[in-house]
């Protein structure tokens, strides 16, 4: 709990700190990005240069460095260097929170040791308080955005898609999901044998449930549906909430990492084994690593908030043409076609990117993803997280 409890102090100082200076503003800023000056305008973050061109500029740079929320991001170095010898790739896996506090804590001490950041925008928190602020760049080459709908360019440099998911074991359960509703969860045969990232942890996961608790109408539609009856509410505001409230009364099991909890779940030989509330992209390990590995495809009411994965360049960056280099190699280049973007299209996860076939089969359209606007999210996030807190500490 102690580690909870220091998490969500960090969180709640950084969501304080985006809630006061937006206070009274309702719509986000036409613009992706302030206006160009200082360090970007000296180092031409934003000129047009060729991969050659930056090459050259990184090879004297010697090396570049990213902080990521992908371990697969380790898979990108060998292919990056052996493209670009003499620029080292140093790569920093850490889990969504770290970066956020590594990246606040180092920046406002005034070191610069990160030159780009991978991270999930759920709620344009990242645009809200580091791009507009000037700590964070987005750079988004002409010759590779074009590839890719606008809607998704506006407030930062999109990587790829994902989802997070409920995984179930298709050895113990091989007629299909044995749930097909979030509510199934909060049902006593699923006590103590639901697991997944603790939300105080987890930036992103703590958006997925701002987002039920918004989606409030549509989860007591789906209870209805399921029990028969209208919801009753018990001391909560609506049936976003009280979803949260009956799920963690139901005791689920909180594990660190994504992969964690597709072992959990997909070890062979199980007679009654948990489900798990995962990254789609670990749907991989069961090629990978012969797990019984399945995601539940349909759930009522929505599959949950989208993950929109990013790519930032870190103002006075020590390595400014190496992080343009590598934001172009992980995007697959100006084609789309460059190794550095594979380890990402994966089943599980989906490019964004027009000219670049997605391996997973069921398309992004095809999901049934909630519409909710990310800067409500934004604006819910410190209720739902201090709601998260009491009833996770009862």
């Amino acid at each position: 709990m102690n580690k909870n409890i220091f998490v969500f102090s960090f969180c709640l100082l950084f969501l304080c700190g985006a809630i006061s200076c937006r206070k009274g503003t309702e719509k986000l800023p036409d613009s992706g990005q302030p206006e160009i000056s200082g360090w970007a305008k000296e180092v031409g973050l934003y000129k047009n240069e060729t991969p050659e061109q930056l090459y050259e500029k990184a090879k004297k740079e010697g090396k570049v460095v990213i902080y990521s929320i992908a371990g697969r991001m380790r898979n990108v170095k060998d292919s990056f260097e052996k493209q670009y010898p003499g620029v080292t790739l140093e790569v920093y896996n850490l889990p969504t929170n770290e970066v956020l506090e590594k990246i606040s804590r180092e920046y406002d001490s005034g070191i610069r040791t990160a030159d780009v950041i991978h991270i999930k925008d759920q709620d344009h928190s990242l645009y809200l308080d580091y791009v507009q602020k000037g700590k964070l760049h987005n750079y988004k080459p002409a010759d590779i955005i074009k590839h890719i709908d606008p809607k998704y360019c506006r407030y930062a440099m999109p990587f790829f898609m994902e989802l997070t998911e409920w995984f179930y074991n298709d050895e113990a359960y091989p007629d299909g999901p044995p749930i097909s509703s979030w509510w199934d969860l909060t049902k006593p045969e699923w006590k103590g044998r639901i697991l997944l990232i603790n939300p105080l942890d987890n930036h992103s996961h703590m958006c997925i449930y701002a987002g039920i608790v918004l989606d409030a109408d549509a989860f007591a539609d789906d209870y209805k549906r399921v029990f028969g009856e209208d919801i009753t509410l018990h001391g909560t505001q609506n049936a976003g909430y009280e979803f949260l409230k009956r799920f963690m009364e139901n005791d689920p099991v909180f594990i660190s990492s994504n992969a964690e909890l597709a072992e959990a779940v997909g070890i062979r030989g199980q007679e009654h084994p948990p489900l798990a509330f995962a990254a789609s992209s670990r749907m991989r390990d069961r090629k990978d690593k012969g797990y019984a590995l399945q995601v539940v495809s349909q759930i009522t009411p929505n599959t949950g908030l989208a993950g929109l994965n990013t790519l930032y360049i870190v103002n006075e960056a020590p390595h400014p043409a190496g992080a343009k280099l590598l934001i172009r190699w992980l995007m697959g280049e100006a084609d789309g076609q460059g190794p550095g973007f594979y380890p990402f299209n994966t089943i599980g996860g989906w490019p964004l990117r027009d000219d670049v076939t997605p391996v997973d089969p069921i398309p992004l359209s095809e999901i049934n993803i909630p519409d909710i606007d990310r800067t409500d999210i934004y604006y819910k996030l410190r209720e739902v997280s201090d709601f998260w807190l009491s009833i996770q500490q009862k």
